[in-house]
């Protein structure tokens, strides 16, 4: 197991990439829940990315994640683009069997 320097916190300090603006009450709570997670290759489904900056934080908090896939009924996410192949983004309500059946598409478990 690696043994980090750079936290949750410190890694949304440093992002410079697209906004996000909703995580500043959760960053120590996650990082304590999912550090032992960073070194394997996480499957992680977001819900509700809204400007897409979380889905590049938790890029660079998991560096070996296998897919990280945010999904939100926004069809303007529809425009996000990311630099990392293992990030996507399903436009949908999360509710909906459509919704399922395209995150699913995008990953097949979690």
């Amino acid at each position: 197991m690696t043994i980090y320097s750079n936290t949750l916190r410190s890694i949304f300090a440093q992002h410079s990439g697209k906004v996000s603006d909703k995580w500043a009450l959760y960053l120590d709570e996650y990082n304590r829940l999912f550090d032992v997670y960073r070194d394997q290759p996480v499957r992680l489904l977001e819900i509700g990315v809204q400007n897409g900056g979380s889905l590049e934080i938790w890029s660079k908090f998991f560096p070996n994640a296998q897919r990280l896939v945010g999904c939100d009924n926004n069809s303007v996410c529809a425009q996000l683009e990311y630099a990392n192949s293992s990030i996507s983004v399903v436009v949908a309500d999360v509710n909906t069997d459509e919704a399922e059946q395209r995150i699913l598409s995008a990953s097949p478990q979690f």
